[in-house]
C-alpha cells in the first residue's frame, strides 16, 4: 500500500503546481506584473510550455525513482518540490527579463486604486458558520469526561482550531484588497465575491477539522472500533472541505478574477502599478517598509503572506519560531494518554 499511497502524493503535487499558473490572474504569469496588452507575450506562453513540460517529467521521474525503491520516498517527494519551485522561479526570471529589456511598461499610465466601501462596507464573516466547530469541540470533551480518559490531545486540537480560526478570519477580511486600476469597480465587486467565500469556506472548514477530531477520539477512546470503515468515514469532513477549496478556487481563479463583476465596466486608460521590486520568490514573499498593510494577497493562489517589511510580521514569526522550540524540547508538550 506505500506505493500506491506514495504515487497518488506526486501525482497531487504534480497538480498542485501545474494548476497554480493557470489559476493566477493574467497579469502576473508566475509572478511577475505585467501590462494587460501583454498577457500574450511569446516569452510567456513559452515559459508556460516548459514549465509544464517540466511538471510532466519531474512526475514521471519521481514516480520511477519511487517504483525502483532505491530512495526513500519522503526525500523523493521533498525533491520533487524544490526542482518544481525552482522551474517557477525560472520560469518567473524569465519573463521579469523579457519585461526589462524590451520595457513593457514604457508608455504607460499607471496607478493603484483603493476601494473605500470595503472599509466602510467590509465583507463581514458568518459567525455563525463557527457555530458547528464549537458544538463540536464541546461535545467531544464531554464524551472525553464521561470516558473518564486522560488524553484530550484531539480536544486541545479543536480548541486551537476554535481560537485561531476568528483572528484568522477577521485579518483576512481587514487585508488589502486587490483592485485592478484598469477595471476599479468590477474587480472590487469581483474581490468582495471571493472574500466572502474564502471566508465562508475558512469557517466551516474549521467545522469539517472538528467533525474529524470528534471521530479519531471517539476510535482513540476505544468508544468505536477502529476499522477502515470507520477511519474513512472519519476522515470524509476533511475530503469535502479539501473538495470545496478546489472548486472554489477554480471557479473563482487568484483573487476573485474569474468571478463575473456586478454590471458592466469601460476599461480605464492606466494599468496596475509595476511593483515586482516588492515580490521576492516568484510572487511569493512580499516585503515593502513604506507599505502599512500587515497581510497581503499573494500573487499566486488562494493565499495570504504577511509584510515582512511590517514590524509586526517579525513579531509574529518570531512567536511562531519560540512556541516550535518549545514544542520542540518538550517545555510545551501535548497531553499523552495516561499522563
Amino acid at each position: 500500500m506505500t506505493g500506491p499511497l506514495w504515487l497518488n502524493l506526486i501525482a497531487f503535487t504534480a497538480a498542485t503546481f501545474a494548476s497554480a499558473p493557470a489559476l493566477a490572474r493574467p497579469t502576473l504569469p508566475f509572478g511577475v506584473r505585467v501590462p494587460a496588452r501583454r498577457t500574450g507575450e511569446a516569452v510567456i506562453l513559452r515559459a508556460r510550455r516548459r514549465y509544464n513540460r517540466g511538471i510532466a517529467a519531474g512526475a514521471v521521474v519521481a514516480c520511477a525513482v519511487v517504483l525502483i525503491d532505491e530512495i526513500a520516498p519522503e526525500v523523493v517527494l521533498v525533491g520533487l518540490v524544490v526542482t518544481y519551485s525552482l522551474l517557477g522561479g525560472l520560469a518567473s526570471r524569465a519573463i521579469a527579463a523579457a519585461k526589462r529589456q524590451e520595457g513593457w511598461y514604457a508608455g504607460t499610465r499607471q496607478a493603484v486604486t483603493a476601494d473605500t466601501s470595503l472599509r466602510s462596507v467590509p465583507v463581514r464573516p458568518q459567525w455563525i458558520l463557527l457555530a458547528p466547530a464549537v458544538l463540536l469541540t464541546v461535545v467531544t470533551a464531554v464524551i472525553g469526561l464521561v470516558e473518564g480518559t486522560a488524553n484530550f490531545s484531539t480536544v486541545l486540537t479543536q480548541i486551537l482550531v476554535v481560537v485561531l480560526i476568528p483572528p484568522l478570519t477577521i485579518a483576512i477580511s481587514r487585508a488589502r484588497p486587490e483592485i485592478d486600476a484598469a477595471q476599479p469597480s468590477a474587480s472590487a465587486s469581483r474581490y468582495r465575491e471571493y472574500l466572502h467565500g474564502v471566508l465562508s469556506l475558512l469557517l466551516i472548514s474549521a467545522g469539517c477539522v472538528n467533525a474529524t477530531m470528534l471521530l479519531v477520539s471517539l476510535q482513540l477512546w476505544g468508544v468505536v472500533e477502529t476499522t477502515v470503515a470507520t477511519t474513512i468515514v472519519g476522515y470524509l469532513p476533511l475530503l469535502a472541505a479539501f473538495i470545496a477549496w478546489i472548486v472554489f478556487s477554480v471557479r473563482a481563479g487568484d483573487a476573485g478574477h474569474r468571478l463575473s463583476p456586478t454590471g458592466d465596466e469601460p476599461e480605464t486608460r492606466y494599468e496596475q502599478r509595476d511593483d515586482d521590486r516588492h515580490w521576492h520568490a516568484a510572487g511569493m514573499v512580499y516585503l515593502n517598509r513604506n507599505d502599512p498593510a500587515l497581510l497581503v494577497h499573494r500573487r499566486a493562489g488562494t493565499y495570504w503572506t504577511l509584510n515582512l517589511g511590517h514590524p509586526i510580521a517579525w513579531v509574529v514569526l518570531a512567536a511562531v519560531a519560540v512556541a516550535g522550540v518549545l514544542a520542540g524540547f518538550g517545555v510545551v508538550a501535548l497531553p499523552a494518554k495516561g499522563a
